[in-house]
């Protein structure tokens, strides 16, 4: 009797994710932004119908995108992370690839300074004429670390495409370690 109940009391298939913070974690969650946190920022897509791209379509420059899971192949929005002197100034940054924009086709249409969420950033606004896309790049910088927030489209629809971008990238946070770092182990 006690084996015919033991299937009932413990069913066969489990519910659990293969491991820690997969699949339906809040950590995966897109709109609670903490998928970036080894990164050192958020980013929410709380407000926004895009959702990010499965990651076989964006491992170049450990790049993830953001598209409309509807029309994943019109606008999007991608961010990627690098490693700068922490020394060099926002400005500089920029200035060192902006010239060389004109040399791939594209024509610079304006720059412009904000701050977003209390953070110095930097927005460049560009246009492909030869293949019809529009872009919109906003470059963030703390410490030795810069990310930049692509948005692109075509120029017809590119309007659409910059209100969820935006709605996005407004979310940006540098987030700060908390935890001391471990003491060092003297051998």
């Amino acid at each position: 009797m006690k084996t015919l109940l033991l299937p009932f009391l413990f069913p066969l298939s489990a519910l659990a994710a293969p491991h820690p913070a997969t699949s339906t974690s809040a950590l995966t969650a897109p709109e609670q932004g903490l998928y970036f946190l080894h990164k050192g920022f958020t980013l929410k897509t709380d407000g926004s119908t895009w959702l990010p791209v499965a990651e076989s379509e964006t491992k170049l420059l450990d790049t993830v995108r953001f598209a409309s899971k509807d029309k994943p192949q019109g606008g999007y929005l991608s961010i990627r992370t690098d490693r700068v002197a922490k020394s060099a100034s926002l400005e500089l940054y920029t200035r060192k690839w902006m010239r060389d924009y004109p040399n791939y086709g594209f024509e610079v249409l304006a720059t412009k300074q904000f701050s977003l969420n209390g953070q110095p950033a930097l927005i460049v606004d560009l246009l492909s004429r030869t293949k019809g896309k529009q872009i919109r790049q906003v470059v963030l910088k703390n410490e030795d670390k810069v990310a930049i927030m692509t948005c692109m489209d075509a120029k017809e629809a590119f309007s659409a495409s910059l209100q969820q971008c935006n709605q996005i990238i407004k979310t940006f946070r540098w987030t700060t370690p908390d935890a001391p770092s471990a003491p060092a182990i003297k051998k």
